[in-house]
């Protein structure tokens, strides 16, 4: 339900389809008309808006119609049966940009940036998606593209005319190390740009009956998780989505870890094992009624060299605070109760205090997606195996094939060369309008 609907039309047959339903002709296209949409018995289903794109001026880069009609649900879908009817047949999730990439509109990073502007969830991120769909990122790697192929045409020349063309080894060399040292800045920040765009993980970890689903539903101010006194309530992660002072945070609740014979809850303490080590930080969630027990030290074993906070909760039902012994040795042990929300804004404070070296490092990358990274990484490993190639006087031609092997890589990250896997994947997460 809204104000305006709409619906929208593409491919050689949708202006053809559009006045069918609309009793009149689109004469002009990029202009907006006014009219009413008919039905196949000649009834008026609505007064509509409409406009109509000739190909390649228009999103999808085909022939478009786009509808405007009341947003009742009842209304839109009257009007786009009866553009089934005549002959269209339902888009696909992303359809919309996928044959706008396919036609040539955007490359691939264009496209990935389309859903992330949808879905940014803070104003840094909705930045950052904005100039990739300007083309900042897509235009630094169109950049290397052409510095590697320059390289290789230099290498080609020097192999197939070397006796009449002369291309210093060092002119060579010189420019794959620019390209390298380009590379390796991008790719020393990339995680800043991906942990701003897709959020920062946060698990919650600890034995079980510490609390760990109180504290989710307190952090998210939900009742997401199953809270009971029985421990081992929770068998799988549990996620939610919140926002602490500007900074995106994508949360988990794992379950309990122990040592157990119960088969399905040896599966939940593995996938909470493995969500542990995978997080940008952690939340360590003790028992302050209990104090540091065995099954702590186990899960501080396996969380030791991870970046997290050692939270102390239940703190509402002890008398003294001293008697309980710090894990850190750097003061950064948190105590709250989880079910009164004691000690919250201290928590929050030390969890932005533990990511923003990992968000706010003085340097923007506009990498935001972990498939830009993975290329990328390919694409710098590559170019320095050739530099070694050339700083150990290996021939060129086997130079060549690392620098070919990087513009592969290259090719594959805007979309150049694709399989329909690939797409498949990165078009799913698009609703079926975009």
């Amino acid at each position: 339900m809204g104000a305006i609907g709409i619906v929208r039309l593409s491919g050689a047959k949708s202006w053809e389809i559009a006045q069918l339903c609309l009793r009149r002709a689109i004469k002009e296209e990029r202009k907006i008309f006014y009219g009413n949409f008919y039905d196949s018995d000649e009834n008026v289903i609505d007064e509509v808006m409409f406009v109509g794109f000739k190909a390649p001026r228009s999103y999808t880069g085909e022939d478009m119609v786009e509808v405007y009609c009341h947003g009742g649900v009842l209304i839109t879908q009257k009007i786009l049966e009866e553009f089934l009817r005549k002959g269209a047949r339902l888009a696909k999730n992303g359809e919309f940009t996928r044959r706008a990439f396919l036609n040539g509109k955007i490359d691939l990073i264009k496209a990935e940036s389309i859903l992330q502007v949808i879905e940014a969830k803070s104003e840094e991120s909705l930045k950052l998606a904005i100039d990739n769909l300007k083309g900042k990122l897509s235009g630094e790697i169109t950049g290397v593209r052409k510095a590697l192929i320059d390289v290789l045409s230099k290498i080609e020349v020097s192999i197939d005319y070397g006796d009449d063309i002369d291309v210093p080894r060092e002119e060579i060399l010189n420019d794959i190390s620019n390209v390298e040292k380009f590379l390796s800045e991008k790719l020393a920040h990339a995680n800043r740009g991906i942990h701003v765009s897709t959020g920062v993980t946060l698990a919650i970890v600890g034995k079980p009956n510490v609390g760990k689903s109180t504290l989710l539903n307190r952090l998210l101010v939900e009742d997401r998780a199953i809270v009971t006194d029985i421990p081992g309530t929770t068998r799988d992660v549990i996620k939610g989505e919140i926002k602490i002072k500007g900074i995106h945070f994508v949360i988990s609740d794992t379950a309990g870890i122990r040592h157990t014979n119960d088969i399905v809850e040896k599966i939940g303490i593995e996938k909470a094992i493995r969500e542990a080590t995978q997080a940008d930080v952690l939340i360590f969630l003790l028992d302050s009624t209990t104090g540091f027990t065995q099954e702590d030290e186990y899960i501080l074993q396996i969380i030791r060299d991870s970046n997290f906070i050692p939270v102390w909760n239940k703190i509402d039902k002890i008398e003294n605070i001293d008697v309980i012994s710090k894990i850190s040795q750097t003061g950064d042990d948190v105590f709250v109760s989880a079910a009164s929300g004691y000690g919250l804004r201290d928590l929050e404070d030390k969890l932005i205090e533990k990511v923003k070296p990992l968000i706010t490092d003085g340097h923007l990358s506009h990498i935001t997606s972990k498939r830009q990274l993975e290329h990328l990484n390919l694409v710098n490993e590559s170019v320095k195996r050739a530099l070694k190639s050339l700083n150990e006087n290996y021939p060129l031609d086997i130079v060549s094939i690392d620098i070919r092997n990087a513009l592969g890589e290259l090719d594959k990250l805007l979309g150049r060369n694709f399989t329909e896997d690939l797409l498949d994947n990165i078009f799913a997460n698009f609703c079926v309008g975009k």
